[in-house]
């Protein structure tokens, strides 16, 4: 058959769809757990996956070695095809690949790409470069330079994915780990992976009573069969681990608070349903995309409803939550509790606020130094952000703020100068010149003020206290075999109760002030987080003193 000549036709420019591609991948956590999930996934059928991370700073280098079945010349022909069906669905088993992205997922950082994989005891190993994909820019397809091609060797099956050249600034193990454990938590097998020394393992919340239910009606017609389980936990959960987890056939799509992130009790609900009709839904306003944004789309029917569904019944169980936590805080030992909290986190918050004043002072001073180490992540602050204003004491450190577009070091017009003057928290006896304001994190207004103490019975399994970062509490366990002891059949008046509920929260405190400064890239070294926590607990510890006289 001839071309004709006058018929236009959709094609597709390699280089620039591939390099699009990789640019959904804009962080290290991203891109390793892209090559760990195939990792686990795509393995021999009585083989335990096992995945071993190793993340070099030094070499700007990340390894990711799995067991896997492997891959020999014929499956990497397919590997390398953008946006190619998914074998491993036209088999008819069902897994989280559908877009074929993951071989550009690692120049979302970096410019090389070495794989080496073995099957069957024959080994083939490639390698990519961004030079190279750049330089195809007729939009020709890319060539893949083959360094061993079905090699004969004494080895299991199993792939390694090197990405070298890395062009982030830090390779920071902690939010890969996170990440990590987070999506392990919804794995559906026993699977192993390590990120260096680390071993990755998720420990689902106890759950204290647990409901399900069923769509019925318009929601089993739009949803089709499934089940929405929610459980209540012994105790607050933090961001990773609160709300409705939804799937489809065994694959995380999005977790959801179903519009009810601040509202009461909303933090102890933990859940999950799997929706196989999100996997097959073929309608023009798809259900999700090939951005791995862990996020669904709303405008599509069968998401609506899966949102609809799941915010009645979470509602109900949230609203009940809340009328139990109400009756609960009106008796007298909580009240009690309560009270204790208060005194405590009141000496800390004064200790929190002292802390920080002399940090401002310090930051604010040093500003325009030379060499000032790490900069801030993006997004966040070392606290609450302390701006002119007329509510406290403050002291003037600039008379017109930082330079802006305008001045020594302008933004070339990104940021607007600032004409107020620069201050910092002062003395009972400075003028009221400033003012707190809640700063932002992660795109939410972080909570304003300092620490609090909730006591709560959450399991004689759990520690004796958890800090929740996201709202700065501290969270001790009554439940806890020691705090059983120290209680015994008296109340919670009771002088070795109240001590060992002190040192607790102190202990807590001080690691939770080395938390928020080293998440901030405050410490250059273990030895200078271990002397902030020491230095902290002997700071709170003299100004608790008063406290121990009074419980004797």
């Amino acid at each position: 058959m001839t071309r004709d000549a006058r018929q236009f036709r959709l094609r597709t420019h390699v280089s620039r769809d591939f390099l699009q591609s990789a640019a959904l991948f804009r962080n290290a956590h991203l891109v390793v757990w892209e090559y760990v999930s195939n990792g686990l996934q795509y393995v021999d059928g009585r083989t335990p996956p096992v995945v071993r991370v190793r993340l070099e700073e030094n070499r700007k280098k990340i390894s990711i070695k799995d067991n896997g079945r492997g891959m020999d010349a014929a499956d990497l022909e397919n590997f390398f095809v953008m946006h190619g069906e998914n074998l491993e669905r036209k088999a008819g088993r069902i897994g989280r690949g559908m877009f074929g992205t993951g071989k550009s997922a690692a120049f979302g950082i970096a410019d090389r790409l070495v794989l080496s994989t073995t099957k069957d005891g024959k080994r083939t190993k490639v390698s990519l470069c961004r030079a190279d994909i750049e330089a195809m820019s007729d939009g020709s397809e890319i060539p893949v330079k083959t360094i061993e091609r079905e090699v004969p060797v004494a080895e299991q099956n199993g792939t390694l994915v090197e990405i070298e050249q890395i062009a982030l600034p830090k390779l920071d193990q902690r939010p890969v780990i996170v990440w990590i454990e987070k999506h392990l938590a919804h794995w559906p097998h026993h699977v192993t992976v390590w990120v260096n020394n680390h071993q990755c393992q998720y420990v689902p919340p106890t759950a204290i009573r647990t409901v399900s239910s069923v769509p019925e009606g318009e929601f089993a017609t739009k949803l089709g069969p499934c089940t929405l389980t929610l459980s209540v936990a012994a105790r607050p959960l933090s961001d990773n681990e609160r709300g409705v987890s939804i799937f489809s056939n065994g694959v995380w799509h999005e977790t959801t608070l179903a519009g009810a992130a601040e509202k009461e009790m909303s933090n102890y609900i933990f859940g999950e349903i799997d929706i196989p009709k999100l996997d097959k839904d073929k309608s023009p306003v798809a259900p999700f995309d090939m951005s791995r944004s862990m996020q669904l789309n709303p405008a599509n029917e069968v998401v609506q409803a899966a949102f609809a569904f799941i915010n009645i019944h979470f509602e109900k169980l949230r609203k009940e939550l809340a009328a139990e936590e109400k009756t609960r805080r009106a008796s007298e030992e909580a009240k009690q509790l309560a009270r204790q909290a208060d005194e405590i986190a009141k000496l800390i918050n004064d200790d929190f606020s002292e802390f920080r004043t002399l940090v401002t002072k310090v930051r604010a001073k040093a500003r325009g130094a030379v060499d000032l180490g790490e900069s801030e992540p993006t997004g966040t602050t070392a606290d609450d952000d302390f701006i002119f204003g007329n509510q406290e004491p403050a002291e003037t450190i600039r008379p017109t703020g930082e330079p802006g577009a305008t001045g020594d070091g302008g933004a070339n017009g990104d940021q607007p100068r600032n004409l107020n003057p620069e201050v910092a928290p002062g003395g009972q006896n400075d003028p009221k010149k400033g003012k707190t304001v809640g700063g932002k994190e992660g795109g939410r207004r972080k909570p304003q003020g300092g620490f609090s103490i909730h006591f709560r019975p959450v399991g004689a399994e759990r520690d004796r206290a958890e800090y929740q970062a996201d709202g700065r509490q501290i969270l001790i366990n009554l439940d806890h075999p020691q705090f059983k002891a120290a209680l015994g059949s008296g109340d919670v008046h009771d002088p070795v109760f109240l001590r060992l509920a002190y040192e607790v929260a102190f202990s807590e405190y001080a690691l939770a002030l080395a938390f928020e400064l080293d998440s901030r890239g405050h410490f250059a070294e273990i030895n200078d987080a271990l002397y902030e926590v020491r230095t902290t607990l002997n700071r709170v510890a003299r100004r608790a003193a008063t406290l121990y006289e009074a419980s004797r």
